[in-house]
């Protein structure tokens, strides 16, 4: 099976709102940065980020319960054994979930290395 790539299967989950989040800053151990979401080398800097944010909706706050199942959820970098995030300042995008599936290619897509 052939590994998942960048251009062939992330790009374009982000394409639609590539544009809308053109101008956004995020913090990295070397300063603030432009997220790009149709830039390969900007969507390697900040996966994590961008995995935080697009995991933003797993969690319901307001009920106070888990809308995923747990093979979906996103672990706590330097978490504990089942410690998956919760808490996000910044969902994406703003305006609801994307679809499971494409969260779990992004997903796929980190474990798989970050292929261009």
């Amino acid at each position: 099976m052939k590994k998942l790539s960048f251009k062939d299967d992330i790009k374009c989950l982000f394409s639609k709102y590539a544009t809308a989040m053109s101008g956004v800053k995020l913090a990295s151990e070397s300063g603030t940065k432009i997220l790009q979401l149709g830039d390969y080398e900007s969507v390697k800097f900040f996966y994590y980020q961008i995995q935080v944010a697009i995991h933003g909706y797993d969690y319901d706050r307001k009920n106070s319960k888990w809308v995923v199942k747990p093979e979906e959820r996103l672990p706590v970098r330097g978490g504990q054994q089942g410690e998956f995030v919760k808490e996000v300042a910044h969902p994406m995008p703003p305006a609801g979930k994307l679809p499971q599936e494409a969260i779990n290619l992004y997903d796929q897509w980190v474990r798989e290395g970050m292929h261009p």
